[in-house]
């Protein structure tokens, strides 16, 4: 009976050698890809805590982490954490995120400006290109040969370069300061403003 037995528990010895062969190799592999994966980490700057658009960002948002980036994400060095602290989020940056190079800059709007859009009819700025930072004047202007409004011209930086709307007018973001632009806005609101690029100014 024994004798009779033999061919069975020797495939079912061949069968718990190949087991525990491929158990082996599944885990020479694990441990390669393991190892892999750790040769690869790279230590990255991550929120801790939720910083929104326009907020600066402090020590206290910030950690760092081990991680293997995947692919098409662009995440910023631990050692980089000293240049982030005291920037502004360019974006919403959510707790647990890692941060990434386009999270983070200079502010749009500097301290004590605004920005505003104004719509200047055909012929109230110059033509030529005036990339952002230009300086500019808006001259206060009569409506239809009338008498200007009181008040002098306000200097502003363009924001955003123009761009011409199908009815030949044009819009345009501009900086000015805070104090200035409720005064502003009702002048463009009521077609009063001419844009003037200041000489000898970037």
């Amino acid at each position: 009976m024994a004798e009779g037995n033999s061919p069975l528990r020797a495939r079912r010895n061949l069968r718990w050698m190949a087991v525990g062969l491929l158990a082996v190799c599944l885990g020479g592999l694990g441990a390669a890809l393991l190892y892999t994966n750790l040769s690869n980490a790279q230590s990255v700057i991550t929120v801790t805590r939720t910083v929104y658009r326009d907020q600066v960002i402090t020590a206290a948002d910030l950690g760092v982490t081990s991680v293997v980036p995947a692919a098409g994400v662009d995440a910023v060095p631990a050692d980089r954490i000293d240049e982030v602290v005291g920037r502004t989020a360019l974006l919403d940056l959510a707790e647990g995120s890692l941060l990434t190079p386009r999270g983070y800059g200079e502010p749009a709007v500097e301290a004590g400006s605004v920005r505003l859009g104004l719509r200047l009819a055909a012929g109230r700025l110059p033509s030529a290109p005036m990339p952002p930072g230009t300086e500019v004047l808006l001259v206060p202007v009569g409506r239809d040969g009338g008498e200007p409004p009181p008040g002098a011209s306000v200097v502003a930086r363009i924001a955003t370069p123009a761009g011409v709307l199908p009815d030949g007018a044009s819009i345009v973001d501009v900086s000015v300061a805070a104090s200035e632009a409720e005064r502003v806005a009702r002048l463009a609101a009521n077609d009063q403003l001419v844009l003037v690029r200041r000489a000898g100014r970037p």
